[in-house]
């Protein structure tokens, strides 16, 4: 029996960690604080701590990870192994484990090291993407790789849709490489080149530009779906754009004036082409197709999105 420090924080960390812990190793799960979540600002805890406390896990939620230095150290862990945790670990926490602490990145490294590497590789237009199981080092995913699983990104395929693949292919990675007896892991050093920083999106960077091409609105679009939602402005109304696809259609209008097809927008972009836009959601409303939208808005056969 192995004892492991699972550290992590959102969906894709979650489901890694239901496909890996077993009666047959001893799990502490560390993960962040409760966070104000909705309209309410209600305390929610993150998807790993939900799922590993109805699993009778135990679970730290340190505001500073030296305040949990103590438990770790009497918990005497084989393996720490992270997955989006979302904090660097101090050089007394690398050290802790006795066979070392290792990353699941959802990413080709060197490509796409930081906090958001699978929103990046869709918004840019990666034809393929995958994880990296690697040795943590004090800088940001520099540590050397043991091994790496690749990916097609599918066309249609959000952020959403892609992390859950990544995280059973990333569970997979980490099961194959800590085989039973395996107590060492071989490495190679993670090349520098090609290396590129993938960043949280800010605000700013949630609003559609529709003199871009197409393609490129798509992509965006399927990056920020499921969170943090990409938006337009009808007017001084913000809208957000839930689900889109390329067009076939062309459009000779100016980016961003929309006409119904059906029960959806036809949004014209930058290179003559046009985004199909199915599902929207207005600020402050549910969820609908652009006709149902259309019809509290009578009289009016086209709308200019900015």
């Amino acid at each position: 029996m192995a004892r492991i420090v699972f550290m992590g924080t959102p969906d894709y960390a979650r489901r890694i960690l239901e496909a890996i812990q077993s009666a047959q190793d001893d799990f502490l799960v560390v993960t962040k604080p409760d966070m104000p979540v909705g309209r309410h600002r209600q305390l929610t805890p993150s998807p790993v701590a939900e799922w590993a406390a109805m699993r009778g896990l135990p679970v730290l939620k340190p505001m500073r990870l030296k305040d949990a230095r103590e438990v770790w150290e009497s918990f005497q862990p084989d393996w720490i192994l992270t997955a989006a945790f979302g904090r660097i670990l101090p050089s007394w926490a690398l050290g802790l484990p006795r066979y070392g602490a290792y990353n699941l990145h959802a990413s080709l490294l060197p490509r796409w090291r930081g906090p958001n590497p699978i929103a990046w590789a869709i918004r840019s237009g990666d034809p393929v993407t995958g994880v990296t199981l690697m040795r943590m080092d004090e800088g940001v995913d520099t540590g050397p790789i043991v091994s790496q699983v690749r990916m097609e990104i599918e066309q249609h395929e959000t952020t959403g849709d892609l992390t859950m693949r990544l995280a059973d292919a990333a569970a997979h990675l980490w099961l194959e490489a800590r085989a039973p007896g395996v107590c060492c892991l071989p490495e190679r050093p993670q090349p520098t080149e090609g290396a590129i920083h993938a960043p949280k999106f800010d605000s700013l960077e949630s609003r559609l530009d529709w003199a871009l091409p197409a393609e490129r609105v798509d992509a965006w679009v399927r990056s920020m779906t499921p969170e943090p939602g990409a938006y337009t402005m009808l007017g001084s109304d913000r809208i957000k754009i839930l689900q889109a696809s390329v067009s076939r259609m062309t459009a000779g209008d100016r980016p961003g004036l929309a006409r119904l097809a059906g029960s959806d927008w036809l949004v014209a972009a930058g290179d003559n082409r046009s985004l199909r836009v199915s599902v929207i959601q207005p600020a402050g409303r549910r969820p609908m197709a652009p006709v149902d939208f259309a019809r509290g808005r009578r009289g009016e056969t086209e709308w200019l999105l900015t």
